[in-house]
């Protein structure tokens, strides 16, 4: 048995609404305090097979030749994409955050580069994820009146993802079995 939950891209843009903007802090460490501000969406994308790709100002607090300034960005394209990881916990719904095209004014453009690789690394370590096994695997408990059954287990056995240009679908596959005393 499996459940399918499709997201348009219209339920994206709420949802996005309501999360941006936000500040990534890309460091563990508090003294370097190097972050990422993305601003509200100006522009939502869905790239098949991909992602979505939001357009947005951003700020970004970064080091440069020994100082970290704070850069203003006017547009900035970024990459979210969802994956599913198999853990030893269960399966996850991982965000990779990727930048794709930024215009960082008054810096040449290999610096410019070298600044969104490093930025990506960083990011690529702080990926959001749902353990949905964990959140939607659960034993209900049923009337005593079903002697020897006490319960039905509901389980994950795995999940998919797919994306379109109209959606993100997020599909999960359950196996259901009865709790019993004998």
């Amino acid at each position: 048995m499996w459940l399918e939950a499709i997201i348009t891209r219209e339920d994206l843009a709420q949802i996005l609404g309501e999360f941006l903007p936000v500040k990534i802090h890309l460091d563990d460490d508090e003294k370097t305090d190097r972050w990422l501000y993305l601003g509200k969406a100006t522009e939502i994308t869905l790239v098949e097979d991909m992602g979505l790709r939001v357009d947005c100002p951003a700020e970004l607090k970064w080091s440069i030749a020994g100082v970290t300034p704070t850069i203003k960005l006017d547009e900035l394209k970024v990459l979210i994409s969802p994956e599913i990881i198999e853990r030893h916990q269960g399966n996850v719904l991982a965000f990779n955050v990727e930048l794709e095209e930024a215009d960082i004014r008054g810096i040449p453009a290999l610096i410019d580069h070298t600044i969104m690789k490093a930025v990506n690394s960083a990011l690529a370590n702080k990926k959001p994820e749902w353990n949905f096994t964990k959140t939607l695997t659960h034993t209900v408990g049923l009337p005593s009146n079903l002697e020897p059954i006490e319960g039905l287990h509901i389980g994950v056995a795995w999940g998919k993802r797919r994306i379109s240009q109209d959606a993100l679908v997020l599909v999960v596959s359950f196996k259901l079995n009865f709790v019993r005393t004998d």
